[in-house]
């Protein structure tokens, strides 16, 4: 994890935790200037702080000048189970515990979830000191629309399982929210331009790092810029705009006749391939009404 120094110093006073509160810290993702006073304060006068990885958090405290007497221990997807009746134990005994992950705000793809719902059903105090969020701050650069978002977390690795959950998402109105490898991104980007057509789509990429990049365009052109240029690198966010409200403006009958008439002399693949670029549409509802049409989807599949 790579920070940029930041000169101001930060308050160095303390503030006495809560006794028996769970309280989420949100840490810097990237620029150690954007660490608030109070959540320095929060992990000063913690008595214990779970971290996604201590020695992530111990170089976080160590940058910024935060000195804590906390004991810090390891809480993550694989011992998530076996950590949290111990620290539903501390906090019972009146411990002040801060969770935080590597970057950013908690629980927001991390196992998080698992421990506030724990503390819920224990009737145990949850406050959050809110900061840093890869997620909104990708929004906010992104010029997408914002009214509505959905965060779907990592795409998943496999083709099949990522291709599945973008159709199912094809859908929605909302802009959707990815995080995504730089391994995978360019095969992403050309898949969601299959299935969901020309939508506006931004990478935002090294957020407040000194190599923060934001690029914009139509999934299949960001998808041929990447296929062409030099590989992206660093933590990636993947923005893609929801299916357009206007998409409705077309009914299924204008549609029919659009595609019989390119059924005439093309396979269904092109047919449908040229309808989607025609009218901006989502491949997925395209080639649904063109198996209706050709009545014999199972047997068109290969050819789509």
């Amino acid at each position: 994890m790579g920070y940029i120094l930041h000169k101001d110093p930060l308050p160095g006073s303390c503030q006495v935790m809560t006794p028996g509160t769970l309280t989420l810290v949100a840490t810097p993702i990237g620029n150690l200037g954007d660490i608030s006073p109070r959540a320095a304060k929060a992990l000063s006068g913690a008595d214990i702080i779970a971290c996604e990885d201590t020695r992530v958090t111990r170089k976080l405290l160590n940058l910024t000048g935060t000195a804590t007497s906390a004991r810090m221990v390891a809480y993550h997807d694989h011992n998530g189970a076996a950590m949290r009746p111990w620290l539903l134990d501390q906090l019972a005994d009146g411990k002040a515990v801060v969770l935080v992950s590597d970057a950013g705000t908690p629980l927001i793809s991390d196992p998080g979830y698992k421990l506030v719902a724990a503390c819920r059903d224990a009737g145990i105090t949850v406050v959050a000191v809110p900061g840093a969020s890869a997620v909104l701050a990708a929004l906010t650069v992104s010029g997408l629309p914002s009214d509505r978002f959905m965060f779907a977390g990592f795409l998943p690795a496999a083709e099949g399982a990522r291709r599945s959950q973008m159709t199912e998402l094809a859908e929605l109105t909302a802009t959707t929210i990815w995080f995504e490898t730089p391994a995978r991104i360019a095969r992403s980007l050309t898949d969601m331009a299959d299935i969901l057509g020309p939508r506006d789509a931004v990478i935002a990429r090294e957020l407040t790092k000194l190599h923060e990049e934001i690029l914009r365009g139509t999934l299949d052109e960001l998808a041929a810029r990447l296929a062409s240029g030099p590989a992206l690198k660093g933590e990636i966010v993947l923005l893609v705009a929801g299916r357009s409200r206007d998409d409705e403006a077309m009914d299924d009958a204008q549609l029919a006749a659009m595609l019989r008439a390119e059924l005439e002399d093309q396979r269904l693949r092109d047919a449908v391939k040229s309808v989607v670029e025609m009218t901006g549409l989502p491949r997925n509802r395209v080639y649904r009404l063109a198996l209706e049409l050709t009545g014999d989807g199972p047997n068109r599949r290969q050819d789509a």
